[in-house]
């Protein structure tokens, strides 16, 4: 597929405008340390829970848009919101309602022409890539795995890079000059924005037993992750 400079650039950009809040994701409590043996593993479940209602609210976004043009990027085979819900089921978590107040009180970028669609995707493409590193340290320490509570850090799998680069192509073949920059950048920074006002509302980031978040209640001692993995946890 053909490349052009403009959306070499447009990328390096996406990259530079996002690696604060990228850092900054990365440190939160839910994130930190899921690559790590001794990573709290109460705190999966509500990082899955608390990425459903992100995707639940992106993709329907990005499916919307994409429904009303014609030959534009195909996101049929990267629906990641299915992955989710399979993880959840897995591990015995009630799957949140398909709609929820909380939706009221979330930024979610707005996606009306390309350059936005560029830079949410840009968000969510690219987690897919450490997504390859924590699913295999999940089996390694948890022995989740694709079909077993791991679906959605499994991403593409070995097709990952693949998957990626064409994404990138899609990037290169869509950029036509500078005035696409801004939008860009904004619904790249504001996706990453809502993941982590997302993950803070989680109950075991606030005291409020109000939110939609704290309202899925799970019995985290009875949780099958708990209960099948507690003996790797304790090695």
């Amino acid at each position: 597929m053909r490349t052009n400079p403009e959306g070499e650039k447009l990328h390096a950009q996406l990259k530079q405008a996002t690696h604060t809040h990228h850092v900054l994701l990365n440190r939160h409590f839910l994130l930190a340390g899921l690559t790590q043996a001794d990573y709290p593993l109460e705190n999966y479940p509500r990082l899955l829970t608390a990425y459903f209602y992100i995707y639940q609210g992106l993709e329907q976004q990005i499916n919307n848009f994409l429904d009303r043009q014609t030959g534009e990027f195909d996101y049929a085979a990267r629906n990641k919101l299915p992955w989710l819900i399979s993880d959840l089921d897995y591990l015995g978590v009630p799957v949140p309602p398909p709609r929820s107040s909380l939706f009221a009180s979330l930024n979610f970028p707005a996606i009306t022409n390309t350059d936005q669609l560029i830079g949410v995707l840009y968000t969510i493409e690219g987690s897919t890539l450490g997504g390859q590193v924590i699913s295999r340290s999940l089996m390694k320490n948890f022995g989740l795995t694709f079909a077993q509570g791991a679906r959605f850090f499994n991403g593409y799998g070995e097709q990952t890079l693949f998957m990626w680069q064409n994404f990138l192509n899609y990037v290169a073949t869509a950029s036509e000059n500078k005035s696409q920059y801004t939008q860009a950048k904004q619904a790249a920074v504001q996706t990453f924005q809502l993941f982590k006002q997302v993950l803070d509302q989680s109950p075991c980031c606030t005291d409020s037993r109000k939110t939609d978040l704290a309202s899925n209640e799970v019995d985290f001692r009875t949780n099958r992750l708990l209960a099948d993995h507690e003996p790797l946890q304790s090695r």
